[in-house]
């Protein structure tokens, strides 16, 4: 689908930096794709006609397809088609994708995560009147616009939150950052998903970051020993999450949920 908005917004900076405008070639599918799912099942036999269904699962991650041209409706010149490709090839990580100003405003209220795989010339004559990019995504769906609460906590402290995710059958993982303001255990409890836990020793200054989606865990102090930690990922079920913190800590939690918002 021709994605119309007035910007995109890639890796620090935004299309209008470059005078881009995002258009429809005339070739561009007319359908956006939500998402796209296939049946994980058995094999069919003589005797057993109907295979065994094991699950779904999603066929491909998302991917975006965005022709722009310049807001002048000139040609390009090669200095900068270097400039672009530059900007849109510049991190082998991936790198947040947002639009603004959008036609459809499902795309609007979504991030995306990812990087540009294919850049195309649009070339009715022999110079460059417009570029067909394509960007892939992290996942088969977009994400909510993150959302991050700070709590101060000196002895215990009870919090709820609600997992909003699309994605309604499964667990989601937050960021979670915790700064230890005393030498002691800090305990993040989560009622609501059979009083599974969090616990970790800290020191005084300490902070730590736990990605729990990645599996990943940043200190500042470069002293944290995987035996300061019980080795439970921190996650929310879906739904509302009643939540005990214990310690006297600065606690973060940073959240950007899936959503079935689609690309094509």
């Amino acid at each position: 689908m021709a994605l119309y908005a007035h910007s995109f917004y890639f890796n620090g900076t935004s299309s209008e930096t470059f005078r881009l405008r995002l258009v429809g070639f005339s070739n561009d599918s007319p359908l956006t794709t939500l998402y796209e799912k296939s049946v994980i099942k058995g094999e069919i036999s003589m005797y057993h006609p109907m295979p065994v269904r094991r699950g779904l699962k999603y066929s491909d991650v998302l991917k975006i397809n965005i022709s722009v041209v310049k807001n002048d409706a000139s040609p390009f010149t090669d200095s900068e088609l270097r400039e672009i490709r530059r900007w849109l090839n510049g991190s082998n990580e991936p790198e947040k994708l947002c639009f603004s100003g959008c036609e459809n405003p499902i795309f609007e209220s979504v991030d995306y995560y990812g990087n540009f795989i294919s850049i195309e010339r649009f070339e009715p004559s022999c110079e460059t009147y417009g570029l067909k990019l394509v960007f892939e995504n992290i996942a088969p769906y977009a994400f909510s616009k993150e959302e991050t609460a700070s709590y101060t906590c000196t002895d215990s402290l009870d919090i709820q939150l609600e997992n909003t995710s699309d994605e309604i059958n499964e667990d989601y993982y937050p960021i979670v950052k915790i700064k230890s303001n005393a030498n002691q255990t800090v305990s993040l409890i989560n009622h609501s998903d059979k009083e599974r836990s969090l616990s970790v020793l800290m020191s005084r200054d300490q902070i730590l970051t736990f990605y729990n989606q990645d599996k990943y865990i940043e200190d500042n102090t470069g002293v944290f020993k995987m035996d300061d930690w019980n080795l439970k990922w921190f996650r929310l079920i879906p739904g509302i999450n009643e939540i005990s913190v214990t310690g006297n800590c600065i606690l973060t939690i940073s959240c950007a949920y899936p959503r079935l918002a689609g690309g094509q």
